[in-house]
């Protein structure tokens, strides 16, 4: 395409932030504004295990089958936007942005780990054809490329369509996933990379881990773009002893 071509489509459709729609005058992603106001993952603060702060850390209150997870973003603010921008609004040009940002948080959590495969969480059929495109597997074949990975595809699949997890609470999450979640084949590899886009309550890898396991992966690790973050319980009021004991006795 010559420049005069180059020009008019970028006058017709010019560049617009991810996040705010600004218009912007070079290839970015994000405005220098939504750059600063990102939500980045303190990683010095991140338990790998179960994919939160380490003040609101679960590893003591729930086990999970995967070894470890690490995401890009926190999903809030500017990277949510961001990415539901790409994932609903079909802005396909974003998913080589996320899947480089999901590599660089593997490498950080992860180091010089050496994984044999990289998968990727299967999406139903219905959420295929009301998003118009598998945006998980967009991302996750980016992703091996970048990591230089082998992507397993298919072996991994899900069945008939449930409620969406996005939209049940925690107990409901751990309910729909049972049993929807399964493998056509045997596999005989150590370590495996699983993709999702969104870490919520690690129900989804967690069940696909499992199946994994039982056909025959050893270990697994997860990797997501995107993070909810847990909001830390207040702590209960302390009730003084006196109080109990004067309580106890007008009872009597």
């Amino acid at each position: 395409m010559n420049r005069a071509g180059k020009y008019l489509i970028e006058c017709l459709y010019p560049n617009k932030c991810a996040a705010c729609g600004e218009i912007l005058g070079d290839e970015s992603v994000l405005c220098e504004y939504c750059k600063s106001c990102i939500n980045q993952i303190d990683y010095k603060n991140w338990c790998s295990k179960c994919g939160q702060s380490k003040d609101v850390c679960r590893c003591n209150s729930r086990e999970f089958r995967f070894l470890g997870v690490t995401a890009a973003y926190i999903n809030e603010g500017a990277a949510k936007k961001a990415y539901y921008s790409y994932k609903f609004g079909r802005r396909k040009e974003l998913g080589p942005f996320f899947a480089e940002k999901t590599a660089n948080a593997v490498r950080t959590v992860f180091g010089n780990m050496e994984f044999d495969a990289l998968m990727c969480v299967p999406n139903t059929k219905r959420s295929l054809l009301r998003r118009g495109f598998d945006h998980g597997n967009s991302i996750a074949l980016l992703l091996s490329k970048k990591l230089d990975l082998p992507y397993v595809r298919g072996v991994l699949r899900v069945r008939a369509f449930r409620k969406p997890q996005h939209k049940s609470e925690f107990v409901k999450r751990l309910e729909n996933v049972r049993g929807k979640y399964y493998t056509v084949k045997s596999l005989n590899l150590n370590r495996v990379l699983l993709f999702d886009d969104i870490f919520t309550t690690g129900s989804t890898l967690d069940e696909c881990a499992k199946e994994l396991m039982f056909a025959g992966v050893r270990e697994v690790y997860c990797a997501s773009v995107l993070s909810v973050r847990l909001r830390k319980r207040p702590a209960e009021p302390a009730v003084k002893v006196d109080s109990v004991i004067q309580d106890k006795t007008q009872e009597i």
